[in-house]
């Protein structure tokens, strides 16, 4: 079985910001009915969980299990790296080292984090910070600065 279309939408649902059909249709150049053939041979083939989160008009694909995959180390770098403006032109493709170093280096960052977090007493799911989007992940991030900021103020007191 030929995989190329589906490794071209895994890529756009790595790279994209709350990817969509469309969205997934205009960076690969592949036609909206063949982007949902290769969402669902990812979902079938692979066992990858693939949600789509909101409402029709506002909601976007995420990636909620890697399955076969589910370490993610082999295959989501080379997912993030795959140029997609070389592939939706030539459909060849074509990876990008620079993006390959930047997606493992964020993977062992993530990873140094919830380690750091298991040392704190904390416990989190591997899957609980890939799930929410940049913005939400921003937000969590401030709460989580302002909560800080106060427990140290009232400590210093």
């Amino acid at each position: 079985m030929d995989m190329d279309y589906e490794m071209a939408v895994l890529a756009a649902l790595v790279q994209l910001d709350r990817p969509t059909c469309p969205k997934i249709t205009e960076e690969t150049g592949i036609s909206a009915q063949r982007v949902n053939i290769a969402l669902k041979h990812l979902k079938d083939l692979l066992d990858i969980v693939i949600y789509w989160h909101g409402t029709n008009k506002t909601g976007y694909y995420q990636i909620e299990s890697w399955g076969t995959f589910e370490s993610r180390k082999s295959i989501k770098p080379k997912a993030y790296a795959l140029n997609l403006q070389v592939y939706k032109t030539m459909e060849v493709f074509e990876y990008e080292p620079a993006r390959f170093k930047k997606c493992y280096a964020n993977e062992v960052k993530l990873h140094n984090y919830r380690h750091s977090l298991k040392l704190e007493g904390f416990t989190i799911s591997t899957s609980q910070s890939s799930t929410h989007s940049p913005q939400e992940r921003a937000e969590r991030r401030t709460a989580l600065k302002e909560k800080y900021t106060k427990l140290q103020q009232s400590a210093d007191r």
